[in-house]
């Protein structure tokens, strides 16, 4: 009896700490040149737990991370909420280069191939932040021409990097 109380007061400990520890909703990406290959790389970084629940509500079915279906829903839905356009608003070919669903953190990774500049591009970014009202996206840019940090919210989804 005591054994069971013991492993019982421990697993409510152990839900207790996970929905305590997780009180945010926080995601980044990182854009920048890669010279080796003349483009621009992007890495976005988000809970994956958030992720998961945000993919089966959308698509009102729960499927394996691991899955090739679960991998697409995400692509799908990376590929509708961030976007890169040219001052001219040509939308720049944004290629999916992979997607690491790992327990704790996804990994999606993009690139547009041949170009080498990001002054004066806009991103629109509304990655969670359309699902989760508190959910906030840093977007980290580095190149030669320009360097800085965006925030992005429920009301910012869009800005341009300067």
């Amino acid at each position: 009896m005591i054994k069971y109380f013991i492993l019982l007061t421990m697993g409510a400990w152990l839900f207790t700490s996970q929905v305590i520890a997780h009180t945010f909703f926080v995601g980044s990406s990182e854009i920048s040149i890669n010279k080796n290959t003349n483009s621009i790389e992007v890495v976005h970084r988000f809970t994956s737990h958030d992720v998961q629940n945000m993919i089966t509500d959308l698509n009102r079915k729960r499927v394996e991370t691991d899955s090739k279906e679960y991998l697409k829903m995400v692509q799908n839905y990376v590929e509708s909420g961030f976007t890169l356009r040219k001052p001219n608003g040509e939308a720049l070919p944004l290629v999916l280069v992979g997607i690491d669903p790992g327990i704790n953190e996804t990994f999606i990774y993009q690139e547009v191939l041949g170009v080498t500049n990001i002054k004066d591009l806009t991103i629109f970014h509304q990655l969670l932040t359309d699902y989760f009202p508190n959910q906030k996206n840093r977007v980290n840019y580095q190149s030669d021409e320009v360097k800085g940090s965006l925030l992005f919210d429920n009301r910012v989804n869009e800005l341009i990097l300067k």
